[in-house]
């Protein structure tokens, strides 16, 4: 078996299935587990709050309500009033519609 050197490179420096690492040779693999919730029982369904990146009209008054990015959306999620309104259940936060827009009305926000 060869050796890893001092500069990590070599067989056994990564963590794959070729490495031999595993806890028979004394290394432990980086698996954790989430961390059981003190008074919920273990078959309540795991909901966890993640924040989102949508596409917003950040710039109202800048939105002449031209439809490119109702064009552009692959997903539908623009539709057009006064200004563009976009649907955060819909979007996906891909960003085709805010590169298209020529007139800086859209932006991508965390939601």
């Amino acid at each position: 078996m060869r050796r890893r050197r001092r500069d990590g490179s070599g067989r056994g420096a990564g963590l794959g299935p070729s490495s031999g690492a595993d806890i028979m040779n004394g290394v432990a693999a980086a698996v954790s587990a989430p961390a059981p919730v003190v008074g919920v029982p273990a078959s309540a369904p795991a909901t966890v709050a993640r924040a989102r990146t949508v596409a917003i009209v950040a710039k109202p008054e800048a939105c002449i309500a031209c439809g490119s990015c109702v064009d552009t959306c692959p997903r539908g999620a623009i539709a057009l009033e006064e200004t563009a309104v976009i649907d955060a259940q819909l979007c996906n936060g891909c960003g085709l519609c805010v590169d298209d827009c020529s007139y800086g009305a859209l932006a991508l926000s965390e939601v």
